[in-house]
């Protein structure tokens, strides 16, 4: 039960309640755990207290807006007119007597270090803050407890759609293969297109296409291709696939998986290097997690990107990062969940037992002359993961471990 999770969590956190509050739309955390799809066109607040039970706080001409809510947070509406009313109100809205500050949750992140959760406007908190006395504390391992833990059916559809993932991988890489064995020109548009096709077959939803790009196109993170602006797949050339999808049913979860490939019989030192030093960082991401599940201690998103960057920082590729070690995953392909990030932020939620997230480090280097050619052909090398986290052990999708492919064994 919703209610009896955030009662325990407040507790124990020795917060007072969550002030969950939007406007217009404007904080979609606070409607999915609120349970309402129409947010008015006024302010509101729902507060759910540590103990007892919670309360609205409403515009009159919203009354009809709040009606049918879930049954564990149908409690009493206090109901405001204008802005000096509802200065008044807020105050006794939330309960307090007045004997110390009360130290509340919402959507707000100290320093915008979790922006998934930076909902809550600069004005608004400055109201609360100003007019009740409170501590404003932010609300992401909240979030992440209420919307990123994910039922056992959810991760059903995740392994079913990366099962498909690695499927359709295999068939581009064999249609990129057959393509170079006859001859025959491609491109990573055509590439791109064949896997669309493959997931529509699947009844799939892949959010957006995937990425596919030849050596320097890959040293851009979130490069893809499009029927005007793509490059030709060739002999010798270092090629990468970013794939994602999820069945097209309500909750279902992604799958979201990259690998790399040669386009030739044999990787050229130099590519196999780099590829070493990706996984490497890969495995000791994984190591560390499945480490800290077995001692019974839970690890923070920030602590394990920086174990799987300073592999990566140790192999000389520095230079090379550009992006965090693994995001958040569930029915978006970025959710509110545990970020693996010291770099872009600071992520200190903890891997807590239910998440799933990427993990998939990356090196790239445009500039980098990896095969003698006269002019350096760049080459972006990253090496993509699911994990989801059990009491007692670390779950990777899919089973089968990213190696760096040869299309042109003969």
């Amino acid at each position: 039960m919703n209610l009896e999770t955030i009662q325990a969590y407040l507790q124990l956190n020795h917060l007072d309640g969550w002030l969950l509050y939007d406007f217009r739309g404007q904080n979609p955390i606070a409607l999915h755990v609120a349970g309402i799809e129409n947010s008015g066109t006024r302010r509101w607040f729902l507060w759910i207290p540590a103990q007892g039970r919670p309360s609205w706080l409403i515009h009159a001409i919203e009354r009809g807006t709040f009606v049918d809510v879930k049954p564990e947070f149908d409690g009493t509406r206090h109901i405001y007119i204008g802005w000096q009313q509802l200065a008044e109100l807020l105050p006794i809205f939330l309960g307090g007597d007045g004997s110390r500050p009360l130290r509340i949750a919402m959507e707000y992140s100290p320093l915008g270090a979790v922006p998934y959760v930076s909902k809550l406007d600069a004005g608004t908190f400055e109201l609360i803050t100003e007019v009740t006395g409170s501590e404003i504390v932010s609300s992401a391992d909240l979030v992440q407890l209420m919307q990123a833990v994910l039922t056992s059916a959810q991760m059903e559809t995740h392994r079913r759609a990366a099962k498909i993932c690695l499927d359709t991988k295999d068939a581009a890489f064999a249609f990129v293969a057959e393509k170079l064995r006859k001859d025959e020109p491609v491109t990573e548009y055509d590439v791109q297109q064949f896997i669309m096709d493959r997931f529509a077959e699947a009844d799939l939803d892949p959010d957006h296409p995937p990425i596919v790009g030849v050596n320097a196109n890959a040293a851009l993170p979130h490069y893809y291709p499009t029927a005007e602006r793509h490059s030709p797949i060739r002999r010798g050339d270092m090629l990468l696939i970013d794939l994602w999808a999820r069945e097209r049913t309500h909750d279902a979860c992604f799958a979201d998986l990259t690998w790399t490939a040669y386009c030739g019989a044999e990787a050229p030192s130099p590519v196999q290097d780099v590829f070493n030093a990706v996984a490497a960082a890969r495995d000791a991401a994984v190591d560390a997690i499945a480490a800290s599940i077995g001692e019974s201690r839970l690890i923070h998103g920030y602590q394990v990107d920086d174990i799987a960057s300073d592999v990566i920082r140790k192999a000389g590729y520095a230079e090379g990062i550009l992006h965090r070690t693994g995001h958040s995953l569930g029915p978006m392909i970025h959710w509110n969940g545990v970020n693996l990030d010291n770099l872009e932020t600071q992520d200190r939620r903890r891997l807590i037992p239910g998440v799933m997230f990427t993990i998939e480090p990356g090196i790239y280097l445009p500039n980098l002359n990896w095969d003698d050619s006269d002019t350096p052909k760049g080459l972006g090398i990253r090496t993509e993961i699911n994990c989801i986290v059990h009491a007692d052990r670390l779950e990777v999708t899919p089973h089968r471990q990213a190696e760096v492919v040869v299309l042109l064994k003969n």
